[in-house]
């Protein structure tokens, strides 16, 4: 079977805590899950059928690889390694955040070696499109500006402004204004018949509320047209998919929204 020239980048969707830090580490399952972007890494998962395909295993609140390595705690609570969650949730037992040499372990561990080998991935030749790909919390956390606020069902970022195009503060998208509009587009087509516990205020957004990560910084524009994906936690973690005590969502709603974003991908890479 021929694969589709994309590469997937899966961050956030890591499910295991570092044996490093095992003996501080405070949080509860269920805090560490909600903190990170859970079970994207099966909602996002095109490992049969794209060329490249990255997952980071461990909790973003382990290592947060959408970070600047030298962006960390304390000076910012949610940095590359953190202090508190996005819902103000400590990370580690009292007076236990790491020094010095274990942050740099970690990073040489679990941080840069993900990106050594997106910088190597990205400049494979016949790649057509990467994607960097998360989820959001239905309605924003505490540590963000517009706190309680609900987010749309699918964010898609360029650095560029709500339309895709280039717009001051970064002078510079990673793909091109047409082809993000394209992908808004068939993200509206997909989910455009959603039945969903709250309305939110629209379908489908670009670089709004997210604009785009370390990652979409880094490395996108510079090989091929690289896109951020945020889609809604509320498309499955609602009620009638999600169990709150097991942290199980049901099998056919992850599959569902699999399809529906390779109907996406797929037909964004034949548009190319």
């Amino acid at each position: 079977m021929t694969k589709t020239p994309i590469l997937v980048s899966i961050p956030h969707g890591g499910w295991r805590v570092a044996d490093e830090i095992k003996q501080i580490w405070a949080l509860s399952q269920q805090d560490a899950f909600h903190d990170g972007d859970p079970i994207t890494s099966k909602i996002y998962d095109f490992s049969d059928r794209v060329e490249f395909q990255m997952v980071m295993e461990y909790y973003r609140a382990v290592i947060d690889l959408n970070r600047q390595p030298d962006d960390s705690a304390p000076e910012n609570p949610d940095g590359v390694i953190k202090s508190h969650t996005c819902w103000n949730v400590p990370v580690y037992k009292p007076d236990s955040l790491p020094d010095e040499a274990l942050k740099l372990m970690l990073l040489n561990k679990y941080y840069f070696p993900y990106h050594k080998k997106m910088q190597e991935l990205i400049k494979n030749p016949g790649l057509k499109l990467a994607v960097d790909c998360h989820s959001t919390a239905a309605q924003s956390p505490p540590i963000e500006r517009d706190a309680g606020a609900v987010r749309p069902l699918i964010c898609l970022g360029n650095l560029g402004d709500e339309n895709g195009e280039i717009e001051p503060v970064f002078n510079r998208v990673t793909c091109n204004p047409e082809l993000i509009r394209f992908m808004a587009d068939e993200f509206r087509l997909v989910f455009q018949h959603e039945d969903l516990e709250v309305d939110p205020p629209a379908i489908v957004t670009m670089n709004v509320p997210f604009n785009g990560g370390n990652i979409t910084r880094r490395y996108g524009g510079q090989e091929v047209p690289f896109v951020q994906i945020e889609m809604s936690r509320t498309l499955y973690l609602s009620k009638k998919y999600f169990d709150e005590t097991s942290l199980v969502v049901k099998e056919s709603r992850i599959k569902d929204l699999n399809e529906k974003v390779w109907q996406v991908l797929s037909r964004t890479v034949k548009n190319l």
